[in-house]
C-alpha cells in the first residue's frame, strides 16, 4: 500500500484579484494546498468555490501585526506546514515625488516594504526547523528602471531587489530558497489605481500637469495589453518547484531588453528612450 502524499502548503498574499487570484487558482490545480489572504475575504468567495477545497480564504491585512497572527494562526491550526510564501500584496503610490505627501510615501513602504518583511519574520522560524521552504516575492520591473510619476512604486519596489538578496543569502545555510518576480505591464485592475495618481496631477494645474496628462495617456494602454496574469503565476510556480529556481524571473521575457538597456546604456541614453517610448519627447 502507498502511503498517500501531503501536499506542500503554500500562503498567498493579495490573493482576491491579479496575479494573486491567478497563482492561487494555478497552484491549487498543481495539487498544493493554498491559504489565500486578502484584506476582504468577501473576494475570495468564488476562488475558494473553485478549487475543491485545496483554498482557503485567510483574512489577511500585511500592514497589521494583529492580522498577520491571526492568518498565521488559521495555517497552524489546520495542521499544515507552511512550505512556501508568496509576498505579492502590494499597492502603487504614483504622482510626482514633490507632490506626493509623505504620509502617502509611508503608506507605500508599509505594504510594498515592510509588509513583505513581516509577512517574511512569520513563516521563518517554521521554514527553519523544518529545514525547507520557499519564499517568492513579487517585485517590479520599476524595482530596477522607473519611470517619471512613479516614484514611490519604484523606491519601493528597489528596496524589495535589495532585501531579497540579503535575504535569500541568509537563509541558504538553512536549506531555504527565494526569489524575486519582476512583472512589467500585466494585464489585471492594479493599473487603475496608478491611473488615479497620474489624474491627480494632471489636472491639478501645477508645473508637473502637462507631463504628467502625457504619462497617464501612454500608461493607460500598457496594462489592458499586457501579459496575462498566469504568465507571472507560471514563474511563481516554477519558482516554488524547482530544484534550483532562478533569483529573479522577469515577465513577460521582452522587458529583458528594457532591464539590459539599463543596465549597459548611460543614463543619458536611458532617459531619452523613455522620452521618446512615452511621448514626453514631443511636448
Amino acid at each position: 500500500m502507498i502511503a498517500a502524499v501531503t501536499p506542500k502548503t503554500v500562503l498567498v498574499t493579495g490573493a482576491s484579484s491579479g496575479i494573486g487570484y491567478a497563482t492561487s487558482m494555478l497552484l491549487a490545480g498543481k495539487g498544493f494546498r493554498v491559504f489565500a489572504g486578502a484584506r476582504r475575504t468577501n473576494k475570495l468567495r468564488d476562488l475558494a468555490s473553485c478549487a475543491e477545497g485545496r483554498i482557503t480564504p485567510v483574512e489577511l491585512d500585511v500592514t497589521s501585526a494583529d492580522s498577520i497572527a491571526a492568518a498565521m494562526r488559521v495555517v497552524g491550526e489546520s495542521g499544515a506546514r507552511l512550505y512556501g510564501l508568496v509576498n505579492n500584496a502590494g499597492i502603487s503610490v504614483t504622482g510626482p515625488i514633490e507632490e506626493t505627501p509623505i504620509e502617502e510615501w509611508r503608506r507605500q513602504f508599509e505594504t510594498n516594504v515592510f509588509g513583505v518583511v513581516a509577512m517574511t519574520q512569520a513563516v521563518l522560524p517554521g521554514m527553519r526547523a523544518a529545514g525547507a521552504g520557499r519564499i517568492v516575492n513579487v517585485g517590479s520591473v520599476a524595482g530596477r528602471i522607473v519611470a517619471p510619476f512613479m516614484g514611490a512604486y519604484g523606491a519601493s519596489k528597489h528596496a524589495l531587489e535589495g532585501l531579497t538578496d540579503a535575504l535569500r543569502r541568509e537563509v541558504k545555510p538553512f536549506g531555504l530558497k527565494v526569489s524575486l518576480i519582476r512583472p512589467g505591464f500585466i494585464n489585471t485592475p492594479f493599473g487603475e489605481q496608478e491611473q488615479e495618481g497620474f489624474a491627480r496631477a494632471a489636472q491639478g494645474g501645477g508645473p508637473y500637469a502637462m507631463t504628467a496628462a502625457a504619462f497617464k495617456a501612454w500608461h493607460a494602454k500598457g496594462h489592458p495589453s499586457g501579459a496575462a496574469p498566469e504568465e507571472v503565476a507560471a514563474a511563481i510556480l516554477h519558482a516554488l518547484v524547482a530544484p534550483r529556481p532562478h533569483t529573479r524571473y522577469t515577465v513577460p521575457a521582452r522587458y529583458l531588453g528594457t532591464l539590459l538597456l539599463r543596465n549597459t546604456m548611460p543614463s543619458a541614453v536611458t532617459d531619452a528612450v523613455f522620452e521618446r517610448v512615452t511621448g514626453l519627447d514631443r511636448l
